[in-house]
């Protein structure tokens, strides 16, 4: 679709020698590139040192960006990014929300949502004060939890690590359903919750190019990259901060080139925009192979459309977000999450 808009799809969550993370940023640089990821997010645990060293700029056809999760003992990690000093690990949620905030970086809470105990293998890092604010949004895929959900047994793992898509699943339920309600909240406040997918990967297990193929986040950004790295780092950071942007599986299906967008005359609203309701709009969604395209609002499912084009008209304000699935082994998979259209 030509919109002015260019998809890049790109992986967020990613850990280094840095912290506990096997590769080097170099290789992991190389395992993006080699895996079609246009951008990589680095976010060692709790130390901006890659930053320090020189490490943020681009690696042949990936832009690597250096971030930093704060991670708490017991949970409440959140992803930093676009800034340059960390944050105390030891502070309170709230803290580091706002001193990440106070350095014009953007802010993610990682991995909100576990299985119960029994059917994810490894120590737990929930998000556990919903209290906060002034975050920019959250994880709404993860896909190293997802795929580990259910390992709890040896036949299990190596099921998991013959194919990639046999225990991943998508969004667990919980975590989609808290992301509506916190929209619904964000809208009824006038501010944003932008749901992104993450890899949280180590190279430990699953090789990093063999991750970096599956749970992108697209952003689409106003004609190309500058190819210089402090413009398209901005770049990157704009269109995340505006939830110009859609999570998908690309090992299903490469989804480059999914767009949703709200329309009223001449006006067209990318995912993430606001647009005046006015005397109605229509919603319209265009996928580039068919699937199952579902609109949807937090308080439920609005249209659905089997192909590869949604349209449907809303007199209403709102949020309105779409989701789309894949056939696979019989099954529809969940394939795209796209961030809302917000209507007043």
């Amino acid at each position: 679709m030509s919109d002015g808009w260019q998809d890049k799809a790109g992986v967020i969550h990613v850990h280094s020698r840095y912290s506990d993370g096997r590769g080097t940023v170099e290789a992991i640089a190389r395992a993006a590139e080699q895996a079609g990821a246009e951008f990589l997010i680095l976010t060692d645990h709790d130390t901006l040192a890659p930053l320090r060293d020189g490490k943020e700029g681009w690696y042949g056809r990936t832009l690597l960006l250096v971030g930093v999760e704060v991670s708490p003992d017991d949970g409440n990690h959140y992803l930093g990014i676009g800034i340059h000093k960390e944050v105390s690990r030891d502070a309170p949620p709230a803290e580091y929300i706002r001193v990440i905030a106070d350095q014009g970086g953007l802010g993610f809470i990682a991995h909100p949502d576990y299985p119960p105990q029994e059917q994810y293998p490894l120590k737990r890092f929930p998000w556990h004060d919903w209290s906060v604010t002034g975050y920019t949004g959250m994880e709404i895929w993860t896909y190293t939890v997802d795929w580990l959900t259910g390992v709890t047994s040896v036949w299990r793992l190596v099921k998991a690590l013959m194919s990639p898509l046999a225990t991943a699943d998508g969004p667990f339920p919980e975590t989609l359903s808290r992301w509506d309600a916190l929209l619904k909240e964000g809208w009824a406040k006038g501010r944003r919750v932008v749901g992104i997918g993450s890899q949280d990967a180590h190279g430990i297990l699953y090789s990093y190019r063999r991750m970096f193929r599956a749970v992108r986040t697209h952003i689409l950004i106003a004609g190309d990259w500058r190819r210089e790295v402090e413009k398209d780092k901005a770049l990157v950071l704009e269109a995340l901060g505006a939830g110009r942007a859609f999570v998908a599986n690309d090992l299903l299906q490469d989804a480059t080139g999914f767009r949703f967008w709200a329309e009223r005359g001449s006006r067209h609203t990318p995912m993430g925009g606001v647009l005046a309701v006015g005397d109605g709009v229509w919603l319209k969604a265009r996928a580039p192979v068919p699937c199952r395209l579902i609109l949807r609002t937090p308080d439920g499912v609005l249209a659905e459309a089997e192909g590869e084009t949604l349209t449907h008209r809303v007199t209403g304000p709102g949020v309105y977000r779409v989701e789309a699935r894949l056939p696979y082994k019989g099954a529809w998979r969940p394939w795209v999450f796209t961030n809302p259209v917000y209507l007043r």
